[in-house]
């Protein structure tokens, strides 16, 4: 069996096309769970209208506050990964449509003979579908990560918007790590802290090339340029470097890590965003302690060689382009 997980928050209109979409598709057979993550009684009266129509296909649970991606999800894993009753666990963002075979694509990559226990889908740009918004996460040796926008690329694992999870994975990282998500993060970069921690428990990502979504992106949360992702998403990606990074690889790349957060610290102070920033970095050094303490088990239980680590990161200092966009961005 397999449960599907599509959160809401405010975007019932973009939630009711997702749960078209996925109810277009047409084999294998899942689970719907529908989660509304405290948005307004318009959205909620939507949202139960619609499961009313599907109530075979649909489980709806409505939270009276905003729980995050984390722990929206984490509620959702705490009730349903222990019971055995799903193989595999679908994560949609709810501004995403699918394609009717996009999940039968995703299970041919799973591979428990080679640990590949989680898998990336090609996700689109909804408003313009020629072009290519991710193909999983990519980590760079600056130790931020990104959307994976080439096959050549290296994977590290699915993005959030559209993951695919074994159960058996979300076990064993729940047993090793004591969390599913971790709902320090909120949002953003909790897909790459999971993912880490796959890795280093030995697990692989594969990604589905015929598995098509098409993703408006980051509509919950303001626009990718909105303050509340420039918070969380470096917040967040330095929690990552602290807690899920070996050692080796930090210190190997220390240089280029200074060099990307002093460019950070320019690039948004020129754009009148040194406030967000400041706070971000605040908030990230008192969050240190904890992501320390969380680190030791997960390094503890590392079960693959400093050689695999390094296959999983990109040589390369930062995605394609990003110098000239962050130039032009100031310009």
């Amino acid at each position: 069996m397999i449960a599907v997980i599509v959160v809401n928050y405010r975007r019932a209109a973009d939630t009711v096309e997702c749960l078209d979409s996925l109810l277009r598709v047409t084999a294998p057979a899942f689970d719907i769970f529908l989660v509304d993550n405290g948005s307004s009684a318009a959205d909620v009266a939507q949202l139960r209208d619609y499961v009313a129509r599907h109530p075979e296909r649909i489980h709806f649970t409505e939270f009276p506050q905003n729980l995050g991606f984390t722990g929206a999800h984490n509620r959702l894993f705490e009730r349903w990964v222990p019971s055995n009753r799903y193989e595999f666990f679908l994560l949609v963002n709810n501004d995403a449509v699918v394609e009717p075979d996009f999940l039968e694509h995703m299970l041919a990559r799973l591979d428990p003979s080679q640990q590949v226990a989680m898998v990336a889908a090609r996700v689109m740009k909804y408003a313009d579908r020629s072009q290519i918004d991710n193909l999983g996460i990519t980590f760079y040796k600056c130790g931020l990560a990104s959307n994976r926008k080439s096959p050549d690329d290296p994977l590290l694992g699915p993005s959030g918007n559209c993951a695919l999870y074994t159960a058996e994975l979300l076990r064993d990282i729940h047993q090793a790590t004591g969390e599913y998500f971790d709902e320090h993060f909120f949002c953003y970069a909790e897909d790459t802290d999971l993912a880490w921690r796959a890795v280093l428990l030995g697990y692989r990502a594969a990604y589905a090339e015929d598995a098509l979504v098409y993703h408006k992106g980051s509509i919950s949360s303001g626009g990718p340029n909105s303050d509340f992702v420039l918070y969380h998403g470096i917040r967040n990606s330095l929690f990552v470097l602290v807690k899920d990074i070996p050692t080796r690889f930090l210190l190997g790349n220390l240089f280029w890590m200074v060099v990307l957060h002093v460019a950070i610290l320019l690039r948004y102070t020129i754009k009148g965003k040194l406030g967000v920033v400041a706070r971000l970095y605040r908030d990230f050094a008192r969050g240190i302690p904890k992501m320390r303490r969380k680190r030791q088990p997960i390094q503890q239980q590392r079960q693959i060689p400093p050689r695999e680590i390094r296959r999983r990161i990109s040589r390369l200092f930062y995605e394609r382009g990003y110098a000239l966009g962050a130039l032009r961005d100031l310009y």
